[in-house]
């Protein structure tokens, strides 16, 4: 296992770039806010584009164990586990849906607190590189600041 601890540009770069999807439903709410309209199409992008984020660090989890040979072990728990963050992302989209968005937000802040702990234990074990903790750290900052934004701004909309 490469143990190179220095986070390297380019998956720092694009990772910053993917706060960007996170960030401007929030802008966007905390316009509708202040101008006293719906921001029903804001949480909708955000709990999609959250979706997403995390079935991919689901599937960067899958592909991980394939890397390192869990394949041999149909019942691996890392395979398990690691289609759980796409369900939750799911479980978030219809409870937006359901009218239920603050739900809907916590259970994406929850779901991002969890994998980002279950990645540090990994990259602590040796499983993933030292710097894909030190990423993870950075990109959950910024993900986790804005579902505490839109939980705090959602509430405020017309």
């Amino acid at each position: 296992m490469d143990r190179q601890s220095s986070l390297p540009a380019t998956p720092l770069w694009l990772g910053l770039t993917g706060w960007i999807p996170f960030w401007l439903p929030v802008l966007s709410t905390a316009h509708a806010v202040v101008t006293d309209r719906s921001a029903a199409a804001e949480g909708a992008l955000f709990v999609i584009y959250a979706a997403i984020i995390l079935g991919f660090l689901g599937g960067v989890r899958w592909g991980r164990a394939l890397a390192q040979g869990e394949e041999q072990t149909l019942d691996s728990p890392t395979f398990v586990l690691s289609i759980v963050p796409s369900l939750a992302g799911l479980a978030a989209a219809l409870l937006l849906w359901a009218g239920l968005p603050l739900i809907a937000f916590a259970l994406i802040l929850v779901a991002l607190i969890i994998h980002w702990r279950w990645d540090l234990t990994a990259c602590r074990r040796g499983d993933l590189p030292a710097w894909y903790g030190q990423l993870r750290a950075i990109l959950t900052a910024g993900a986790v600041g804005a579902t505490l934004a839109m939980l705090a701004l959602y509430p405020l909309t017309g």
